[in-house]
């Protein structure tokens, strides 16, 4: 029976639920459109800042509980509605998707009662578990940071103090580095590969968490 995971809890598992069959939509891109007197077709500004932003995703679900479901429906509610946590669909269990959750309607029948939920979700669903790159660098190294369909900019933290060099979108950058923890605000990994040089003695560690559509 397909479930899904609200925060900690799961609908059926834990509260007794019944999950109706369901779809998550793909978000709505952010599309700017100018239309220009003289020009044949609209000037497309949608990725004038680099990539595709989206708008948050709308889940509907509709959950069902058996008689009697007062209790049921009592927890349930108290538990989710109108907190923001991590939804899991036991069909995707390796991704959560960061959710604000609305009960919209309790239907009551004989029987049974039908629970009508609103998610609003932020578009990019995210992996469960961060992405962890690390290499001990004796001179120079060259890392290579694989990352999903959502631009990140990970963590990064060096032993000693190195110099890293990359280049986003053919312009080059340069940082210097103190033993510590550090996020460099330039390096924001695109979809694909990022290959960054290291220079230095010493472990460089980057940690992000990649997230898809």
């Amino acid at each position: 029976m397909t479930d899904i995971r609200f925060g900690t809890r799961w609908a059926h598992a834990d509260f007794g639920l019944i999950v109706a069959p369901y779809a998550v939509p793909q978000p709505e891109p952010q599309t700017n459109y100018v239309d220009i007197p003289g020009r044949d077709g609209a000037l497309d500004l949608t990725e004038a800042f680099g990539t595709v932003r989206y708008l948050d995703r709308e889940i509907p679900l509709t959950l069902y509980a058996r008689s009697p479901f007062d209790a049921t429906v009592s927890s349930f509610a108290a538990a989710v509605h109108g907190r923001r946590m991590n939804v899991i669909f036991d069909r995707d269990p390796t991704f959560y998707y960061d959710t604000r959750i609305t009960i919209d309607g309790v239907e009551k029948e004989d029987g049974y009662c039908t629970l009508s939920l609103s998610c609003k979700a932020k578009p990019y669903k995210q992996k469960n578990t961060v992405t962890t790159v690390s290499e001990t660098v004796t001179d120079t190294s060259v890392i290579t940071l694989a990352n999903g369909r959502m631009p990140v900019v990970p963590t990064i933290t060096v032993t000693a103090q190195m110099t890293i060099t990359y280049t986003l979108n053919g312009q080059a950058y340069t940082a210097t580095l103190a033993a510590g923890t550090h996020t460099v605000s330039s390096l924001v990994l695109p979809e694909g590969d990022t290959e960054v040089t290291v220079t230095g003695t010493g472990t460089i560690t980057f940690v992000y968490r990649e997230g898809a559509l």
